[in-house]
């Protein structure tokens, strides 16, 4: 009968302790970030990209991947499709403020999962 309360109460303790896991790491951890994103448009035949800063709408171009440039960092921009087409179809590419997840680390890079 001992072995069996000593039991309960482990799997007790366990079970609040991965509820409480669980919380924490769905804490919300967004950050803004503000910058000039960059479109890299790939140019095939030379086998190279170039950085653009576009004036307009760049969703009617090649698909490609697009970067925020702070003074101190650059982001690389990932997430869904729904919030990078936002960005795509935003002509205001300077000081634009994105929220998102930040990953990384000064010796990986930095990446900024958008919402």
């Amino acid at each position: 009968m001992k072995n069996i309360k000593i039991t309960t109460l482990t799997l007790i303790f366990g079970l609040t302790l991965s509820i409480f896991a669980a919380t924490l790491s769905y804490a919300d951890d967004t950050k803004t970030v503000q910058g000039k994103v960059i479109c890299l448009i790939p140019d095939y035949a030379k086998g190279t990209v170039n950085p653009v800063i576009a004036t307009h709408p760049c969703d009617g171009l090649p698909p490609h991947q697009h970067v925020l440039v702070t003074e101190t960092k650059v982001y690389s921009l990932q997430g869904l499709q729904d919030g990078l087409m936002k960005i795509e179809r935003n002509p205001n590419r300077t000081d634009v403020k994105i929220t998102g997840k930040v990953e990384g680390s000064e010796q990986t890079g930095w990446i900024l999962f958008v919402n």
